[in-house]
Formats: structure tokens, C-alpha cells, sequence
């Protein structure tokens, strides 16, 4: 499946800059696999550049592994000062585990490997500044439930990542799958499958089929923010 999405993403967006996040499931297999081997003349042929982009695993095994298959598939051409350069078409994002100490230890390990900087760009929000982002909270946003052909399927995002010793392990990212509600129980809030329980869902839909079906004053924002905290312990 994540071929056939790979290779509608190339048909849908012919030319231009192209980014495409490729570790739902195995990075290494979909750079190696995917991308590298059966979409391999398809990406040569675009006029604008395919932008890989890793999102999981420890940035500087992942990045050295990624480049390695990449330059294995792709070629490579030597520039001025003698580091690797892909070929045009093809490139890499890192924006997951990126700040102000991660980015020289990656920038480092590609200068040892003979990888020229200008293979790669990062990517970097809410570390930019106090690093309060949604890992803050440990919120994520993913598909979860999905039509197939006519068909409902339950999807989820499971990732085997690279870790600093450079094992292939599964990764923390794995998301839920199914059709999902929130319930509370004992003050505490889980997210389950909807047929586990008769639990009320506690989520209010605000946005559904493209479509904003409720809206929330800065007003109420502001109240709904002093709710008392020991509910949630």
C-alpha cells in the first residue's frame, strides 16, 4: 500500500519541489524498495526534486543509513570539495528530533561520511525557541479509519525506527487504529475502540469533511483553560 501511495503522490504533483514523510511503516524499506527501485525512473524523470523525509529513529544513524541506500540506488557525483552529492531530483528532510544540540552531531557525521550538507535540509518548530510543542502534551493527530474500495479498514502508523546503536527496534510513534472514542473513568481520560465499553465519548466534533461544525470564542478558550487541574490527576 504505502507503493501505491508513493506512486500517487509522483503522479499527482509531476513537477516541483516534492516532500513526502516515508516511515509510516519501515523508512529503510520504502527509501530501499519504494522509492529507490520500482519509482527510481519515475523520480529521475520529474522535472523539480523528490524530498524523502525520515521521521522517526535516532537522526544521525537514520540519516547515514538513508544516504547510504540513496547513493546505492541513485548515484552520486563528487563536488569540489570531494563529499557525495545525489542527483538532483532526489533529497532528504530531517525534521523530527532537530535542535540547537542535534544539529551539529548531525551535520558532523556527514562531514565524517563524505556526505556533502547540501543533500539535506532540516526542518524545526517548536524547538526553535522553549520547545512547546504537542510532545508536550503527548498529543498526535493520525488517520486512524478509512475507506478502501468500498471497503472500512482500521490504520495506524507503526514505525521500525533506528536507534543510536543503530538497531532496527519498533518505535514509540505507533499510533491507534479503528474507530476511536475518548472516554473518562476514575478521572482519568483513554482513548479506546468504540465498541469496548458503553462509555460516553467525551470528544465534540469541530471539524469534519473539510468542514468547521463548531467554532469556540477566545472567551471560552479562556475559561475552559481554568478548569481545575485535579480533575486529571
Amino acid at each position: 500500500m504505502n507503493n501505491r501511495f508513493f506512486q500517487h503522490v509522483l503522479n499527482a504533483y509531476p513537477q516541483g519541489i516534492l516532500a513526502c514523510v516515508s516511515d509510516s511503516y519501515n523508512i529503510f524499506n520504502a527509501v530501499e524498495n519504494y522509492w529507490g527501485t520500482a519509482l527510481k525512473e519515475q523520480i529521475l524523470q520529474r522535472n523539480g526534486t523528490l524530498v524523502i523525509r525520515p521521521d522517526s529513529g535516532d537522526p544521525v544513524k537514520t540519516l547515514r543509513k538513508v544516504f547510504e541506500i540513496l547513493f546505492a540506488k541513485f548515484g552520486f557525483t563528487i563536488n569540489s570539495k570531494g563529499y557525495k552529492v545525489l542527483p538532483p531530483q532526489i533529497r532528504v528532510i530531517q525534521g523530527d528530533g532537530i535542535d540547537i544540540d542535534t544539529i551539529p552531531n548531525i551535520y558532523q557525521a556527514l562531514k565524517l561520511s563524505k556526505i556533502s550538507a547540501e543533500n539535506l535540509v532540516l526542518g524545526m518548530g517548536g524547538a526553535l525557541l522553549q520547545k512547546v510543542n504537542r510532545d508536550t502534551q503527548k498529543f498526535a493527530l493520525k488517520c486512524s479509519y478509512a475507506e478502501l474500495n468500498g471497503d472500512w479498514v482500521n490504520v495506524k502508523k507503526q514505525p521500525i525506527e533506528m536507534n543510536d546503536k543503530g538497531e532496527l527496534v519498533k518505535s514509540f510513534k505507533t499510533s491507534k487504529a479503528g474507530k476511536l472514542k475518548l472516554v473518562k473513568t476514575h478521572g482519568q481520560y483513554q482513548t479506546i475502540d468504540i465498541y469496548s465499553n458503553n462509555h460516553v465519548d467525551e470528544l465534540q466534533t469541530v471539524f469534519e469533511d473539510g468542514v468547521v461544525t463548531k467554532t469556540y470564542t477566545f472567551e471560552e478558550i479562556r475559561e475552559r483553560a481554568k478548569i481545575n487541574t485535579l480533575q486529571f490527576a
